[in-house]
């Protein structure tokens, strides 16, 4: 499942790797809840959208507050390390989003990545 990641997931398979390889949690188990967790993320795109945000490559990169993370893990029971690693991942997309994008950064809020097609556009 991490191999196809990037094709149900806003995050590239090369940040699950490298962030899977940086924490105490397997490849797999991390795919595994990032999909869970774009699933979720699915129709809740207007919470995020009071701060920054950057829009490339149909995938929107969020600047979000760091206590928003523990609403977004509340509806799954995952451990510490994966919670973490989850998060890493989500800070690692945003981050390249946001420098490729033309937002204006996420200063020292936290990063949260879903696609587009989980996003209204308003234009």
């Amino acid at each position: 499942m991490a191999d196809d990641t990037a094709r149900t997931t806003a995050i590239e398979t090369n940040i699950v790797s490298r962030t899977a390889e940086d924490s105490a949690v397997g490849r797999n188990e991390l795919a595994d809840a990032l999909e869970l967790l774009a699933a979720d993320l699915q129709g809740r795109h207007s919470e995020f959208e009071g701060g920054s945000y950057t829009t490339v490559e149909d995938r929107r990169a969020y600047a979000i507050d760091s206590a928003m993370w523990d609403s977004l893990f509340e509806p799954y029971e995952f451990e510490e390390p994966l919670k973490n690693a989850v998060r890493q991942a989500h800070e690692r997309q945003a981050e390249a989003l946001f420098v490729a994008g033309e937002g204006e950064g996420m200063g020292d809020a936290s990063g949260v990545v879903s696609g587009i097609d989980t996003a209204e556009q308003f234009e």
